[in-house]
């Protein structure tokens, strides 16, 4: 996947009689803007409105203390989802793809219809079968199983608008002097937002949210030693060179937005521990990354059937395509919502320790996190042609040692 969806980092070499040459750096970074106008098509519109529309019956339902309605939401939440899912798989057809991308009214016919199909039949078995109870039981872990995997997905797409303005920096680039800068960022952003996250503790303090002084010493604690990791194994990784003007620029960049979405999460898993888990704010991120899902696998789809076309190769057949993006991004972005929604229900009695799942899912965000933040350095050292090793390998042993 990773192959499919970055922006190309090779540039080319600066001439010698020309040091002031603007960089080639590859395929056009598409925009904020960009982004809306794919999400916001005229074809994608609809099912963004439908996915809009279903999240906000969740929220809703979520306030009720009512196992009928956490129920629904179960039950709304699998129809949704694997309705989407479905119509994905049956894009290959003709009859089915003609249907769903041709006149404006009839886009989401296909879809709502297979999703309350599958509703209807999960409601049958809730209500009609002696496996009532066992289904709920399955589809409620399965919730869970989705939540905590979401975890992962949501540090991985959260890179993208952090690459993006990264890239755009560093095209920019054409001095060739070394530079520290990378190096300085990366060592300074975990404290930046350190101090930016007692800030905004101070002001809630302010308004009534109690913190106490463990709270904030940990707060200090655990920043400065996921930020020693992180800089201890991009250290190893980069080596001498982080002084590359472009890797510096890129890599700094990309580490002061990229900290202020783990420090985030590492305030709300901290918070977790002595409240009830903020499943509710947590909910921003949630939209933010279903915006982000739908660009980067609509981006996926379209820049390799671009590619193909380019090469004038035969186009291959693959799971993804322009036709049918949209709609696995619905289902897997509904079945994460459903998950959300589920877990901040009042009535839900599934899961006994809430806490420990917020702690826990939170966790899995900063460890994957950091992941994210040393493959996508990674990624630019390779793009440039700096290293040539394997990922682990460029860590267990640098390259000028």
């Amino acid at each position: 996947m990773e192959e499919e969806i970055e922006i190309d980092l090779k540039t080319e070499d600066l001439d010698e009689s020309s040091p002031d040459k603007k960089l080639d750096t590859g395929p056009k970074i598409i925009t904020n803007f960009e982004i809306l106008q794919i999400i916001f098509s005229r074809k994608t519109a609809p099912h963004a409105v439908a996915l809009s529309i279903f999240l906000i019956v969740l929220g809703v339902l979520s306030q009720s203390s009512s196992q009928f309605l956490v129920d629904l939401i179960l039950i709304l939440g699998f129809g949704f989802s694997v309705g989407y899912l479905m119509t994905a798989v049956l894009m290959r057809f003709d009859f089915v793809r003609n249907f769903s991308i041709g006149a404006y009214r009839t886009i989401l016919v296909v879809p709502l219809t297979l999703s309350s199909l599958v509703s209807l039949s999960i409601w049958y078995v809730f209500e009609f079968t002696e496996y009532g109870n066992q289904l709920k039981d399955l589809l409620s872990f399965g919730l869970v199983v989705i939540f905590v995997i979401w975890q992962f997905a949501q540090a991985w797409w959260m890179r993208v608008p952090f690459k993006e303005l990264a890239i755009s920096r560093m095209s920019k680039v054409v001095s060739r002097d070394q530079s520290s800068f990378g190096k300085l960022a990366n060592v300074i952003s975990p404290l930046f937002w350190s101090i930016i996250g007692f800030g905004i503790f101070s002001f809630l303090e302010s308004q009534g949210t109690d913190f106490s002084s463990m709270f904030k010493i940990t707060w200090f604690v655990i920043m400065a030693v996921l930020g020693s990791v992180t800089f201890y194994l991009l250290f190893r990784m980069n080596s001498k060179h982080w002084s590359d003007p472009m890797i510096s620029v890129f890599s700094a960049y990309f580490a002061i937005g990229y900290w202020g979405f783990l420090a985030y999460h590492a305030g709300v898993m901290l918070y977790s521990r002595e409240n009830q888990p903020s499943f509710v704010f947590d909910l921003i991120f949630m939209v933010i990354t279903i915006m982000l899902v739908i660009y980067s696998l609509s981006a996926q789809a379209l820049r390799s059937e671009t590619r193909n076309e380019a090469n004038g190769s035969k186009p291959r057949s693959s799971i993804l395509n322009r036709h049918n993006v949209i709609f696995y991004a619905i289902s897997f972005t509904a079945a994460y919502g459903a998950s959300s929604f589920f877990l901040a229900s009042i009535g839900t009695m599934f899961v006994d320790n809430i806490r420990s799942v917020g702690f826990i899912s939170h966790l899995i965000v900063i460890i994957s996190g950091i992941l994210v933040l040393l493959l996508v350095n990674y990624t630019a050292l390779v793009g440039r042609g700096l290293i040539d090793q394997g990922f682990v390998e460029s860590i267990r042993t640098p390259k000028d040692n």
